[in-house]
């Protein structure tokens, strides 16, 4: 995936905006070996900088990234994750928003496709929500390019260690503070969901997860009692949905199989989501990231 995802950027079509240093931060148990640090080094053909942390958990690797990239004194950032693939054009189209949007962070848009595309809770398929342009509230690490003065001061919170969303807060921490953030949907990088996470159980233990990370998230920004009031009608709502929605499934499987194994998965996740709210609410976390697919 790592060889992929830097093969991706050495074939980035250049943009007189930009000058790229890439930095690899390890979270791996064990540090990469020399020869395998050379490969990717030979692969990149922009300055490459290695860093290994050992302190599992992916805010501590984005922690080590981010203040590596620090050091190094840019006026810019930019996340990917290391699953993913660049478009050629991603330099041009985040250089174009830059120019047609002024901002301070510019979020563009990871298409996802399943790796098998017939597994039997496999529905999802990339499409756009948001208009070019539009203005965000937050945004991930997944494809992300950002002004350093817009996140002074700022890391990743580390008590998040394995539940997600510690780049969802970083950045609502970054909006809090005044910064802008813009939806550049033409910036692509892609990815493909690997089979294990194609599965009734893991989509229903993310759901649960995400949720507990918002509603967490959310009471570090407002205090118990307004997270509470945006958390419990979302739960009551979600949870009873998911319960009539669970009803209603099995009858539509004896119509149509396939809608109803959707409306299963839909109304599972939408349980487990609630559940999450409460849990989130009351600051704690799921795990879905304490074993990494592919590490």
């Amino acid at each position: 995936m790592l060889l992929a995802c830097i093969n991706s950027i050495s074939q980035l079509i250049p943009h007189h905006d930009f000058e790229i240093t890439l930095i690899i931060c390890d979270n791996n148990s064990e540090p990469m070996t020399s020869e395998d640090q050379e490969g990717i080094r030979a692969a990149a053909n922009v300055p490459l900088s290695y860093v290994h942390e050992i302190q599992a958990g992916i805010p501590f690797a984005r922690n080590t990234a981010l203040n590596t990239a620090r050091s190094l004194n840019p006026n810019w950032i930019a996340f990917i994750d290391d699953d993913e693939i660049l478009d050629p054009q991603w330099l041009i189209e985040m250089s174009k928003a830059m120019d047609k949007w002024p901002a301070d962070i510019y979020h563009g848009w990871t298409q996802s496709t399943p790796e098998d595309l017939n597994a039997p809770w496999s529905f999802h398929r990339p499409r756009n929500k948001r208009q070019p342009g539009a203005i965000m509230e937050t945004a991930g690490t997944d494809n992300v390019l950002f002004s350093v003065e817009a996140v002074a001061g700022l890391n990743f919170d580390e008590t998040m260690r394995f539940s997600g969303g510690s780049d969802i807060d970083f950045f609502y921490r970054a909006t809090d503070s005044g910064a802008k953030i813009v939806w550049v949907p033409d910036a692509i990088t892609r990815e493909i969901t690997p089979a294990s996470r194609l599965t009734f159980g893991y989509q229903v233990r993310r759901s649960y997860s995400v949720a507990s990370a918002q509603a967490y998230i959310s009471r570090k920004r407002f205090g118990l009692q307004k997270a509470s009031k945006k958390a419990i009608p979302k739960a009551i709502g979600r949870f009873f949905g998911g319960i009539a929605g669970g009803v209603g499934s099995g009858f539509l499987f004896l119509i149509n199989h396939r809608k109803g194994r959707k409306l299963l998965l839909s109304s599972a996740k939408k349980i487990a989501s609630a559940i999450g709210l409460v849990r989130g609410t009351n600051m704690n976390l799921g795990q879905i990231y304490q074993k990494i697919d592919g590490s």
